[in-house]
């Protein structure tokens, strides 16, 4: 009866208007106001709201009032009110019927459904319901302000709100504090099934990125079995050969959270489990967005994995390096990728004992091969890029791959031209060019290869407008500008004894910084603007 009466009272047309007027008034002084959380005398003056607008979200009928009013309470819950465990309890249940109602149920995204997810967040996560139960159902809902079966017709709700394309912040927030709270029920976990869907399928990248963030929380903090866990990994794993580029690049990176946040034991017991179907992504997949994403997620997972799981994967790559075959050749690319990957995120592994020198020795013997697949060579060539960046010692001056990198510098692929030009560059930069003979540097070595090198740095910028590469041009002529110099200081470095000039005469060996400066000079003399 009671109940009855404050219904009539609060919608009577006179008092229903002063209501949303005095709301109105409310809610913009509170958003205007810089409430400071921690002031008691503010937190005593502002309990007493807490009753009046639970009674208007409790007993009126105008949904416009009921929006504000969730709208103070969305600030006033902020604070740590003494009634807000008395009264929560009323609350709770009142703006689950609001959800529930025949008109907000038509239009999850409605104003007035999204002011009750925020409010049911604020409520959920509220300092006055943290503690939490230890065994049983009703112990764990004791910790919610709604009950058992209210949860249940909440998460329902929730089934279908998260699915929707627009609005989610408040859907979000809510599942976020449920899952804080631990709320266990099989309707949690089929809307954890779902949401793992959204972070792939759904179309726009805050949504999929909301999504694996909650996710990723589920999986570290949840409890669940062993069997639910895997199911879920090997749904993140497949989920990676999603059919667009947005989805997949979501579904990798979720992946490589989950290796850099995951309790080692868990990672090193499914490391094939990553590791194998990573790689077939990073060779199969078109999208170089994906494949750096790949990269990065294997290298976590090597930085995170012990030397005994680092050196079976290692037995993994060097059988496909030596692969043979028809179908050999992508196996080779993954293999000299991946090698390059344990170069950068495992440098302690390759240094120890003698795999690294056999590492070096077997990518020379790669590249060796006059008709090696431009690919292959590329990643071979990047991998001794890393290794020249980070393991010095495995890259003497006495080592035969450095004459293949000079020759290597007139390769028809850009690509690779361009990575071998920097590792030449890295290399000549320590060089002093002014004391090349007493170095024991691979030049002085090596006589002939400044010539040769100078020639084939002038073979790359005389190209075509149509074949042109600003980056590679930028290379050769930082190199020339090294190599000039050195020419200059050590002109009897830059032939071999067997060398006898063709084209250019007794120019060459007179003056070897003549003949470079006329081969520039004929490379700038056709029309064209880039030179």
């Amino acid at each position: 009866a009671s109940a009855a009466k404050a219904n009539t009272s609060l919608n009577n047309p006179t008092n229903a208007c002063a209501l949303s007027f005095g709301l109105t008034l409310l809610n913009s002084s509170l958003k205007r106001s810089k409430i400071d959380v921690t002031d008691e005398s503010l937190v005593e003056m502002a309990d007493p709201y807490l009753r009046l607008l639970t009674h208007c979200v409790r007993f009126s009928s105008d949904s416009n009032a009921v929006v504000l009013s969730l709208r103070s309470l969305g600030i006033l819950l902020r604070l740590n009110l003494p009634s807000v465990s008395k009264f929560a309890r009323s609350l709770g249940p009142s703006i689950l019927d609001h959800i529930t109602s025949s008109h907000a149920a038509s239009n999850t995204q409605s104003d007035l459904v999204q002011s009750c997810f925020r409010a049911l967040t604020l409520l959920v996560s509220h300092k006055k319901f943290s503690g939490r139960g230890q065994n049983g159902h009703e112990q764990i809902c004791g910790t919610l302000p709604l009950s058992s079966e209210q949860m249940q017709a909440l998460l329902s709700l929730l089934h279908s709100a998260v699915r929707e394309s627009d609005h989610h912040n408040a859907t979000f927030g809510l599942i976020k504090a449920i899952l804080n709270k631990k709320y266990m029920s099989s309707e949690f976990y089929d809307l954890m099934d779902i949401v793992q869907n959204l972070s792939v399928q759904s179309m726009k990248e805050t949504i999929r990125l909301q999504s694996s963030q909650i996710f990723l929380q589920y999986l570290i903090d949840y409890p669940m079995g062993s069997q639910r866990l895997e199911r879920h990994l090997q749904q993140a794993i497949l989920n990676c050969e999603y059919e667009y580029e947005g989805g997949r690049l979501s579904a990798i990176e979720l992946v490589a959270s989950i290796i850099s946040k995951f309790p080692p034991q868990i990672l090193e017991e499914r490391s094939q489990l990553f590791f194998l179907p990573l790689v077939l992504r990073l060779v199969n997949d078109d999208s170089q967005k994906c494949k750096d994403a790949v990269s990065g997620a294997i290298a976590s997972l090597l930085k995170r994995s012990s030397t005994d799981t680092v050196q079976s994967l290692y037995e993994y790559i060097k059988r496909w390096s030596v692969a043979s075959g028809p179908d050999s050749l992508p196996m080779q690319k993954a293999s000299a990728q991946l090698f390059g990957l344990f170069v950068d995120s495992r440098p302690d592994y390759i240094r120890g004992g003698s795999t690294g020198a056999l590492l070096v020795a077997s990518i020379a013997d790669t590249l060796q091969d006059k008709s090696l697949d431009w690919e292959l060579a590329y990643f071979n060539l990047t991998c001794v890029e890393k290794i020249s960046n980070q393991l010095q010692s495995l890259l003497p001056d006495s080592h035969h791959i450095w004459p293949m990198l000079v020759t290597l510098l007139k390769h028809p692929h850009p690509p690779v031209m361009q990575v071998s030009s920097r590792i030449i560059y890295c290399k000549l930069s320590t060089l002093d060019a002014s004391k090349l003979l007493d170095s024991g540097s691979f030049v002085a070595s090596n006589p002939g290869s400044l010539h040769e090198m100078a020639s084939n740095l002038c073979r790359q910028l005389d190209v075509e407008d149509s074949v042109f590469v600003e980056p590679t041009s930028l290379l050769a002529i930082k190199n020339l500008s090294w190599l000039f110099r050195a020419i200059r200081h050590s002109p009897e470095l830059c032939y071999r004894e067997q060398d006898s000039p063709e084209d250019d005469g007794e120019i060459q060996k007179k003056d070897p910084c003549r003949w470079l400066m006329t081969r520039l000079s004929n490379i700038a003399r056709p029309k064209d603007r880039r030179r």
